[in-house]
This record gives structure tokens, C-alpha cells and sequence, in this order.
């Protein structure tokens, strides 16, 4: 769905802000020491949060363009075990509402909505900082799902600059946090898919959650897929151990490719980054 599309039938558009994945301590150890992923593969974000959602935590990511990969050391936050997420953005400012009441309509999908408010320095009163849903994909369940949209007062506090319709990019969001990509560029261009490890009542809530917005289930050789706007989220159903993110899919940034560039970088006993191609590489989690 590109935007124009998605500016026809007035329907609010998630598009992908971020994947979270939970790793062993040796892993996340392994990846924080690769100094290849700061030098060659993307930005770098380090976050220490006091969350009134998710409590303490901080987190090592990995940015592209407009998307970003969260790797979590510990524990991750919440109330359950978790292994992992995805979180959507919604660019387009006043989007939550709709985003709720396609939600709503459906009679089955069931969420949680908090507008988070942060202190704020010259403001005697907590100012509204993003719109919070959070997704129930059922008991047990291991797997975050959120879709958010940051306020204006959020983004201009970051000195990110709106476009003329007032839409609130995530690529300028990450721009001005963390710089500008490299020149010449960084290889990441942005998460283009992810597959997930889940069971039959995981995947058709995914399925039901994301359906209001316009996403596709179709069935690929290895399962379900729902495409999205710039995302695949592949889905193999199974009776699994643990239902978490196994892989994330990555684009490159044309012409920023070097034949020095390793075919394969190994984290610790449960994650590698394998480079497929010049345009493309998959990062396995175990």
C-alpha cells in the first residue's frame, strides 16, 4: 500500500518503527563488541528508559532509514515473559482514533490505549508524548504488538521538523536523534520483513489485528504471509517451544556494498547476520 493508496480510503497506515528481540546476555554481549555493525551496518542507539508503560530497561539498537532493530539483554519488560515485538508507527497525526475505532468495529480484537505523558522541562503539567495501543494477541502471549503515534509536541522537542501536512516521518525522527546516515552510507536501508515462530491462535490474531489496515494474508511456500506497506510478516505456525522472533529481513543501501563486507557475522551460540547479496541479508535468532 503506498501512501497515496492508503490517502483513498482514509485509512490509518502502521508502517513498521521497530522490531524487538530478546537475547541470551552472551549474545547481546557479542553484538555490543562487533564494532562492524557501528562502523558498516547502521546507526547505533543505545537507550537507557523509565517507561510508565514498560518500567526500567535499556536497549542496543540498530537504525536504518526509517526502521530500527531493538535488542533487548535482559529480561524485557512487562508483566508476562516476553521474546519480542513489533512496534508500527502511525506518521500521519490524528491516526490513533481511527486506528481504535477500525479496531473496534471488528467485535473481536481487543486492545488497551494510553496516552503517555512525560515531565517536561518549563511545563508545570505532564505533556502528552505518543498514543499507546497495545494489541492483545491472546493468553500467553510472549509477543508485543504496538501501534503508536508520537504527538507534535514529542517531535519538535527531538528537533525533528514535520512535513508541510503535518505527517511526523520516522526517517526524521531518527535523523534527529541520532545524525544523519554515514557518508558514503551506512548498508542498512530499512527492515523490509520478519518471520515469526507461533501457534495457530498467535497467528490469526496477528492476522485479525492487522486486517482492518489493509494487510494481505497470503500463503507462501513456508506459510502465511501478511504484506503490508513495506513489510512482510512471515508466519510459520507451529507447536513451538517458544514463539518469538526467529528472523528479520534487511535491505540494503544500493551502491554501499564492499567486497570487504564478511559473508556471515556470528553472535555468540544464538544469532548471526548472514549477508545474501549486495541489496540483502537475514539476521537468525535461535
Amino acid at each position: 500500500m503506498t501512501r497515496a493508496a492508503a490517502a483513498v480510503d482514509n485509512r490509518p497506515v502502521p508502517r513498521l518503527d521497530h522490531v524487538m528481540v530478546l537475547l541470551d546476555a552472551e549474545t547481546h554481549r557479542a553484538i555490543e563488541e562487533t564494532g562492524f555493525l557501528a562502523e558498516r551496518l547502521g546507526r547505533i542507539k543505545v537507550k537507557k528508559a523509565d517507561s510508565s508503560v514498560a518500567g526500567q530497561y535499556s536497549t542496543l539498537g540498530i537504525a536504518g532509514r526509517s526502521t530500527l532493530v531493538e535488542l533487548f539483554g535482559a529480561e524485557m519488560p512487562g508483566s508476562a515473559p516476553l521474546s519480542g515485538g513489533l512496534v508500527f508507527s502511525f506518521e500521519e497525526p490524528g491516526s490513533s482514533p481511527g486506528a481504535r475505532a477500525l479496531l473496534d468495529a471488528t467485535g473481536t480484537v481487543r486492545h488497551h490505549h494510553d496516552l503517555v505523558r512525560r515531565v517536561v522541562e518549563g511545563h508545570e503539567e505532564p505533556q502528552p508524548w505518543y498514543h499507546l495501543i497495545n494489541v492483545d494477541l491472546g493468553a500467553g502471549n510472549p509477543l508485543l504488538l504496538f501501534l503508536n503515534e508520537v504527538t507534535p509536541e514529542y517531535f519538535a522537542s527531538l528537533g525533528a521538523v514535520a512535513e508541510p501536512d503535518g505527517a511526523m516521518r520516522r526517517a526524521a525522527y531518527l535523523n534527529a536523534v541520532l545524525g544523519r546516515p554515514a557518508d558514503p552510507a551506512s548498508l542498512l536501508r530499512d527492515i523490509s520483513g520478519v518471520t515469526l515462530l507461533v501457534g495457530a491462535d498467535r497467528a490469526a490474531a496477528l492476522a485479525a489485528a492487522l486486517a482492518p489496515f489493509g494487510w494481505v494474508p497470503t500463503e507462501g511456500v513456508e506459510g502465511t504471509e501478511l504484506v503490508g506497506p513495506g513489510l512482510t510478516i512471515g508466519l510459520r505456525v507451529g507447536d513451538w517451544p517458544r514463539e518469538r522472533v526467529a528472523e528479520i529481513h534487511l535491505d540494503l543501501e544500493p551502491g554501499a556494498w564492499t567486497d570487504d563486507v564478511p559473508a556471515e557475522l556470528v553472535f555468540g551460540p544464538t544469532s548471526r547476520l548472514v549477508f545474501t547479496g549486495p541489496t540483502a541479508a537475514t539476521w537468525h535468532f535461535a
